[in-house]
């Protein structure tokens, strides 16, 4: 089960669903403030997303 408050992990499955598993983690960001509505799970991965696509 997933937690709902671990940013780290979301950033991490973002990243890697972009790079893939193989690819080297680059340092993670500093937790965002997290909107109404979302999690700091779903903001890690939407951040990791986002790093994923630079």
């Amino acid at each position: 089960m997933v937690d709902p408050n671990d940013f780290r992990e979301g950033f991490i499955q973002g990243f890697r669903a972009i790079r893939g598993s193989a690819a080297a983690l680059p340092a993670i960001p500093a937790r965002p403030a997290t909107p109404a509505g979302r999690t700091p799970f779903q903001m890690g991965i939407i951040r990791g997303i986002e790093r994923g696509n630079e």
